[in-house]
């Protein structure tokens, strides 16, 4: 878990730095609870990936998967999903390349995908729109 916000959008913004000029993947997966106070970080602690680097940003949870692609990224949220029955959970994803721009158009668009997935049943993915 990185102590800020701030701090993880540095380490983001150099990720898809990275990832631009070696032409890898990385992936950013946002997941929310079923209120502001649901304990996302805690239901999710022993299924997110070591190498995963964790974030709170208002009551969500942002995973940064490096050299992660979507179809890997999707594995792990099939994995937290296996809670959703007991604790109501909603996910969006980002993959670079497929999504490019800043740090900040990466996450503001897991951010609309995320809002798009919370109208749909507990456990809805958005990954596209």
């Amino acid at each position: 878990m990185l102590g800020t916000y701030g701090l993880f959008q540095d380490v983001l913004d150099y990720e898809l730095v990275c990832a631009e000029r070696y032409r890898r993947f990385v992936s950013l997966v946002m997941v929310k609870g079923a209120s502001p106070s649901h304990p996302v970080r805690k239901v999710l602690a022993d299924r997110i990936r070591s190498s995963d680097l964790l974030a709170e940003k208002n009551s969500h949870l942002v995973i940064l998967m490096s050299e992660t692609d979507a179809d890997g990224a999707n594995i792990a949220i099939s994995r937290y999903r296996e809670y959703c029955e007991e604790h109501p959970l909603w996910f969006s994803l980002v993959t670079f390349p497929q999504d490019s721009g800043s740090a900040t158009e990466f996450v503001n668009a897991a951010e609309r995908r995320l809002g798009v997935a919370t109208n749909e049943q507990a456990g809805a993915v958005v990954s596209t729109g």
